[in-house]
């Protein structure tokens, strides 16, 4: 196989047995691998932070009952 760089990219090559654009440059790859998992991790916080806000909020609801009772029996009794 060989290989003849591609004018102006310093990181691709013609395979000139096929006529194939081939890209040599080993780092892409782990970038690409790397901001994916980028992406995974920012997603599964945004659910755990969507969860925290959801249990937060049923929190508030039940404390809110809990004190309207409290408000009512004491005005039943004072």
């Amino acid at each position: 196989m060989e290989l003849a760089p591609v004018k102006g990219f310093k990181h691709l090559v013609r395979d000139l047995d096929t006529g194939a654009i081939l890209n040599i440059d080993t780092t892409a790859p782990l970038g690409l691998k790397l901001a994916k998992e980028k992406r995974r991790k920012e997603k599964e916080q945004l659910e755990n932070n969507t969860k925290d806000i959801n249990s937060i909020k049923s929190e508030i609801t039940e404390i809110k009952t809990m004190l309207k009772i409290l408000l009512t029996e004491g005005k039943d009794h004072g």
